[in-house]
């Protein structure tokens, strides 16, 4: 192990196993081993067994046992950013193999906010699944970009704030504008962030005096709040309007987006995706700027 002189050869480079390259990858970057074992998706043991037997291969010890967990060493740190470039390549190549994929089937792993597709898309991702049914759709609700790059998801719907551009190394296009409007029968805001956070959104809104209450961040309990009548929020007008008083007339809030890695989007499964989500977000205009009826 470490310090023993041992050579790698090249018999040994060629039986490295790249799921044991992705344990130690994850090992680095997790506060523990059963944390790297639960975000690939394997046991601990396994986990465990595998950072031994790329341990072994190398000839080097990448992590010393301690009674708190792992600990790396300094063979580790100097080795993470090749096994980090074997990644990228893992990567690339896994793109370039499902980009050359002409079957319209197989799987689409989705990320969007979950409320854009409780409140919005979700009609329209079934008529999708019924059109073409041996396409399985992932959802995952996310307001974080997940990255494509890393095949965390296949497409993205990202909501930018007005005028603001996602990524520029990923590919895709602005669909459309959803406007935003301020909500609620109280004289009072429902605070986001806190402290000064919230301050500098309040002083640029159409009641910049009024008083913070409380502090909630998740859309779903915005909405409900403010029925309550805990007090005002800006939400987007899809989301509100039906189910509260609208105290502002909507203005552009966010620029929708649907975005792919660059390399997937030839790929005839995906394009077909986006092609369909990109119309499906343009048949729903009107509730995205507002020009519904509101509460009250």
């Amino acid at each position: 192990m470490a310090g023993s002189g041992t050579n790698l050869g090249m018999a040994d480079i060629n039986e490295l196993n790249w799921d044991d390259v992705r344990i130690f990858l994850a090992t680095m970057r997790a506060d523990s081993l059963r944390q790297a074992a639960q975000n690939l998706g394997v046991s601990r043991p396994t986990a465990g067994r595998r950072l031994t037997a790329l341990e072994q291969r190398l000839g080097l010890q990448l992590f010393e046992r301690r009674p708190d967990g792992l600990h790396a060493t300094p063979q580790a740190v100097s080795l993470s950013a090749a096994a980090e470039e074997v990644e990228r390549s893992m990567f690339a190549l896994g793109r370039v193999a499902q980009a050359s994929n002409p079957e319209l089937s197989g799987r689409v792993r989705v990320t969007l906010p979950g409320i854009v597709g409780t409140e919005l898309l979700m009609d329209d991702f079934m008529a999708f699944c019924k059109r073409w049914p041996q396409i399985d759709l992932e959802l995952d609700a996310s307001y974080s970009v997940a990255s494509l790059a890393e095949r965390e998801a296949d497409v993205a719907i990202r909501w930018m704030p007005h005028g603001k551009a996602p990524d520029e190394n990923l590919a895709g296009r602005l669909v459309i504008t959803a406007y935003e409007a301020t909500y609620g029968d109280a004289d009072n805001w429902i605070g986001l962030f806190g402290g000064q956070r919230d301050a500098a959104w309040i002083a640029d809104s159409a009641f910049p005096d009024a008083p913070v209450r409380g502090q909630i961040f998740d859309g779903a309990l915005l909405r409900s709040a403010a029925a309550a009548g805990l007090g005002m929020v800006t939400l987007p007008c899809f989301f509100a309007d039906g189910h509260l008083p609208r105290r502002t007339e909507p203005k552009p809030g966010y620029d929708v987006w649907v975005l792919v890695h660059p390399d997937l989007r030839r790929n005839p499964r995906l394009r077909t995706f986006r092609d369909f989500v990109v119309e499906a977000l343009k048949s729903h205009r009107a509730k995205l700027e507002g020009k519904v009826d509101s509460v009250g």
